[in-house]
């Protein structure tokens, strides 16, 4: 695994070691991270480790030779989006069959694996894209495929960082600034109406995609940003769009050629039907594959459904899915969102939104201490939890309940006297970044991590 300091990375190394008697090589990309998060993940420290290595300039080759001569590897596990490059390439150089070097490298290139779903399926639906590096590549795009509306992101990008919606009539210096603060290769894409919506599944090891869940983003106009994730939703299969969802992202992963992998696919819904945003070839995030497993039950174990494609070429069977109890147990995800940075001085609340009916865990739970940063992208979200509900109603009034509850009061809410007590106070503690995620806040969801806490 590469940087495993995510709680999906602590659940796939408990299972690894408890199910297939497995233990891990950790490979780290930067000393400074690893010297604040090792320490504070116990079982980086376990009998469940094989080792740890740092990833050196010279990259994976002399990584890999070491590998080899030291450790029998049976298989690379990419626990989030930035992992999957890292691990494919070192997959293939590690001759394992797992590694599909004409495929997953275009996972994290989103120019290449349109363009690949484009020739392995011209029916799939897409939007018209190109790879831009300068302000006036961006206009002849626009003028030759008459495109009103255009969004321009990073090409190898995550988390909605840095996605910026221009129209047509655009000024030229206006794009230009977004070229300015982007590092790397851009994508400009035809902007699709509508509602955005997640579809999530596993593709098995003869390329077959099968879903596992669906449902629908709740982004708004905050911070200066359109389209600000605030929350998110399941959509019931009896939902208007979800049986057109379903079909469209399965024609797209058997374009892509994918196999023995996680899929989480984002797509929008306009008058013309489904079209493609983007999809990765890894769990979705912010720990919702939990919930999706919740949603239809213990024999559904979904992560453990990624780990046997991880490990092994031979598919397990299909997967225990059940409809039925999905479509009576829905969730949300809310995020807060922090209009400003600062310190927070005070959490209130906490207690109270535990106590909300439907509560199942948080994914970021706020402290005081905690410095929050403005809210313009998913990495910069202040706390974020998931919530259960029979329904879209209920679903929101134990939404509101939630933000009604939580109270965070920062050092711009307090007196001058007060903030510098709190100031000296923190010097002495030590600064805790809210956008690192905190430890073991899920794994209380699966009994097996307790065997692994040591």
């Amino acid at each position: 695994m590469v940087n495993p300091y995510q709680p999906y990375a602590e659940i796939f190394i408990a299972r690894l070691y408890r199910d297939y008697g497995i233990k891990t090589v950790a490979l780290h990309t930067n000393w400074r991270t690893r010297m604040i998060l090792e320490g504070r993940l116990p079982i980086l420290r376990s009998p469940a480790m094989a080792g740890h290595y740092m990833i050196p300039r010279a990259g994976l080759a002399p990584i890999a030779a070491r590998l080899r001569r030291r450790h029998d590897v049976v298989a690379v596990v990419p626990h989030d989006e930035g992992a999957v490059s890292w691990l494919a390439r070192l997959a293939q150089m590690l001759d394992l069959s797992w590694a599909q070097p004409q495929v997953l490298p275009a996972f994290r290139d989103k120019a290449s694996l349109k363009a690949l779903i484009a020739r392995n399926d011209p029916t799939v639906r897409l939007n018209a894209f190109a790879l831009v590096s300068t302000p006036a590549e961006v206009h002849r795009w626009v003028a030759r495929n008459e495109v009103g509306r255009y969004v321009l992101k990073p090409n190898d990008g995550s988390g909605n960082r840095d996605v910026v919606f221009f129209g047509a009539d655009s000024a030229v210096a206006d794009v230009a600034r977004h070229f300015d603060v982007v590092d790397g290769a851009v994508i400009a894409e035809e902007f699709i109406g509508g509602d955005e919506y997640w579809v999530n599944g596993q593709v098995d090891s003869a390329g077959t995609p099968t879903v596992t869940g669906i449902g629908r983003y709740d982004r708004r106009d905050l911070n200066g940003k359109p389209n600000l994730e605030v929350g998110a939703s399941s959509l019931a299969t009896t939902e208007p769009g979800f049986a057109a969802l379903k079909s469209y992202a399965e024609q797209v992963l058997a374009a892509t050629g994918l196999r023995r992998s996680p899929f989480h696919l984002e797509a929008k819904i306009d008058d013309r039907g489904p079209c493609l945003i983007e999809v990765g070839a890894r769990l979705c995030g912010d720990m919702l594959t939990l919930a999706e497993s919740w949603q239809h039950g213990q024999a559904a174990d979904l992560m453990g459904a990624a780990l046997d494609g991880y490990v092994s070429d031979d598919s397990r069977g299909p997967l225990a899915l059940d409809w039925a109890r999905y479509d009576t147990h829905h969730y949300s995800q809310v995020n807060g969102v922090s209009m400003t940075r600062q310190r927070l001085v005070r959490v209130m609340g906490v207690a109270e939104v535990e106590q909300v009916p439907g509560f199942l865990f948080w994914i970021k739970q706020p402290r005081s201490g905690d410095t929050v940063l403005r809210t313009e992208d998913l990495t910069e979200k202040p706390w974020a939890l998931v919530i259960s509900g029979r329904d879209a109603d209920e679903l929101q009034e134990r939404e509101a309940q939630v933000r009604r509850s939580l109270v965070l009061v920062g050092e711009d809410d307090v007196g001058r006297g007060l903030r510098s007590r709190l100031t000296l106070q923190a010097a002495r503690l030590g600064k805790v970044w809210s956008s690192r995620p905190r430890p073991y806040q899920a794994l209380a969801l699966v009994s097996e991590v307790g065997a692994y806490d040591s």
